[in-house]
């Protein structure tokens, strides 16, 4: 425990101390505040840093507690001069400084963690830091993890070159070979860059910033891409300049483990977010003198106020321009889409149809035939596009035919035909259907067709009619009563000899339960249930029957001594019954 105080108690001094040199120095980092390098014109900032010293070591041994501080682990990776880290894994950079300057105010104990890109999300991950940064927004939105909301800085990717080529636009990077770091997030937005806008470009992927420089330098690639805060001063081996081109914007940001828990990680955003706020509200804050010292403006190029707003406007014209190209292209694109897919589907329906099909103009010249018309006439559609069908059959008698496409055109309507073709090895019935086609003026333009062969359904339909007259007669001369019973017991046909026998006429018999009717009385004159009679067994379970003594009532009430046999009839779910009785045997 003494030990603990003892060493808190030195940290406070030191932060005391750090705090005093910024208010007359503030360009000074952290790890170069020491009291040996204090300029010797600033004694008197040193007697009013002894004076916290021994009044902080006053309240300190009054109390006799030390105060409570929270101890943060902050990964840091080298993104220079954001984060810098030097051989001996001491690190510097604008946003060591900014969270020295926080951790003052919230005394917060900060150790840094020096560490590779990849080596610190995974530490974040896994809860062996607290924070982690720089790390743009997108890149925290990405891998899920915490963030606060105000950005510590503004960050663009830039793209350097050797001088030998001049590189103005993205347009200029064609048939270029650039050399990028794999993890700096402005490297996938310039290649989704370079793909929207059809730019050939080769990518080299390389594990730091100064092989980035390494490869430009010595020729091998064209280009490099490293972020705009990028200071080239600090690698002179590489004489090497900045583009004009910049790109994506990306926020720097701290993120925060998500294992440290919702409500704290919450506390230490509000409390970033809020001396951020602070800070970057007052242009004459210590945050803007970092900003000077870090990044300066030594590169900056004054540009006059009147070519800023002329280079926005032009801008704008370049985006409205390229935005209306991308938006007419696309439509272009998707309407040449649909009307391939149309034409796609046409041809398809055409090759499918099992009739034929054909299109006329209005002076009767074909326009379109699809494979079975051509198969069924013995003609290829080169011979017959652009032909009357008077040029193509002189021989044959087309007038009712003409007639008809000559009604389509004048009544605008759909006619319906059957014709009979006596060309080929035999005759053929086709069911024909005629339409008109409006052109784009709405008026009618085309004729088209449609026809189906019904040679064997015609034929099919004689064939049923013949043996359903001669199932018919088969009814009327069979001597037994013949009687048909739907699913529900209804009477749905009854021969000559049933009505006869039952003393029913056909239309008091057809459509009405057979049981109510015939069979609801047993012989002694006790009801009989419809679910007993082996009728319903028949109609309803598909199961035969035959009754050599059963009972059927006559239509005037008297009762009918009857032999009968039911034959179930499949019929879907409810199959029904045929019911052959006679009178029955006397004994």
């Amino acid at each position: 425990m003494i030990s603990y105080c003892c060493r808190w108690k030195k940290w406070c001094v030191q932060r005391c101390f750090i705090d005093l040199v910024r208010e007359s120095n503030p360009f000074l980092s952290a790890k170069e505040i020491h009291f040996s390098h204090a300029p010797v014109g600033e004694n008197n900032i040193i007697t009013m840093m002894l004076e916290r010293y021994l009044l902080l070591l006053i309240l300190l041994v009054l109390t006799g507690s030390p105060l409570a501080a929270e101890s943060v682990r902050v990964g840091i990776h080298a993104k220079p001069p954001l984060s810098m880290v030097d051989g001996q894994g001491a690190v510097q950079g604008f946003v060591v400084d900014l969270l020295d300057l926080i951790a003052v105010e919230e005394g917060w104990a900060l150790e840094y963690v020096p560490c590779r890109w990849d080596e610190c999300n995974q530490q974040l991950a896994l809860g062996e830091i607290d924070m982690l940064t720089p790390i743009s927004s997108n890149e925290a939105k990405q891998r899920r993890v915490d963030y606060n909301r105000e950005s510590l800085y503004v960050n663009w990717g830039q793209i350097v070159m050797a001088g030998k080529d001049v590189i103005k636009s993205p347009l200029d990077l064609a048939d270029k070979t650039v050399v990028a770091l794999s993890s700096d997030p402005h490297f996938a937005d310039l290649k989704e860059l370079a793909a929207r806008f059809d730019i050939n470009v080769r990518f080299l992927e390389v594990s730091d910033y100064e092989s980035v420089l390494a490869w430009v330098d010595h020729g091998p690639v064209d280009a490099g891409l490293v972020p705009r805060s990028f200071d080239l001063a600090g690698f002179r081996q590489f004489p090497l300049i900045k583009s004009s081109v910049i790109f994506n914007p990306a926020e720097i940001r701290i993120a925060l483990s998500p294992l440290k828990g919702q409500i704290p990680n919450a506390k230490r955003i509000q409390r970033l977010d809020y001396h951020m706020t602070r800070l970057k509200g007052d242009r004459g804050s210590a945050f803007y003198r970092l900003q000077e010292r870090w990044f300066g403006n030594t590169d900056a190029l004054e540009i006059p106020e009147w070519l800023r707003w002329v280079l926005l406007i032009l801008l704008l014209m370049l985006l409205l321009l390229v935005g209306g190209v991308m938006v007419l292209r696309r439509q272009v694109r998707v309407q040449t889409g649909e009307i391939r897919e149309m034409n796609e589907r046409f041809a398809a329906f055409m090759r499918h149809l099992p009739g034929i099909a054909y299109m006329k103009s209005a002076s009767g010249r074909y326009l379109f035939v699809n494979p079975v018309w051509e198969q069924t006439n013995h003609l290829s559609e080169a011979a017959v596009l652009g032909h009357s069908a008077p040029e193509i059959w002189p021989e044959r008698d087309l007038m009712a035919r003409e007639q008809e496409e000559h009604k389509v055109l004048e009544a605008g309507q759909v006619v319906e035909s059957t014709e009979v073709h006596p060309w080929g090895d035999r005759p053929s019935q086709w069911q024909m259907i005629r339409f008109p086609i409006a052109g784009l003026t709405g008026e009618t333009e085309m004729v088209g067709g449609i026809g189906l062969d019904v040679t064997a359904q015609k034929e099919t339909a004689r064939e049923l009619s013949h043996l359903h007259h001669q199932l018919q007669l088969l009814l009327e001369s069979a001597g037994d009563g013949i009687c048909g019973l739907n699913g529900t017991g209804r009477c749905t046909f009854a021969n000559p000899a049933a009505l006869e026998m039952l003393g029913y006429t056909r239309i008091e018999l057809t459509g009405c339960k057979f049981h109510d009717l015939v069979q609801h009385t047993r012989a002694d004159e006790t009801p009989y249930p419809e679910e007993e009679s082996p009728l319903y067994a028949a109609y309803r379970q598909g199961r035969r029957a035959h009754v050599e003594n059963g009972v059927f009532w006559h239509g005037e009430g008297a009762p009918l001594a009857v032999e009968y046999s039911a034959y179930p009839m499949a019929n879907g779910d409810m199959p029904g019954a045929v019911v052959i009785f006679r009178p029955a045997r006397s004994a």
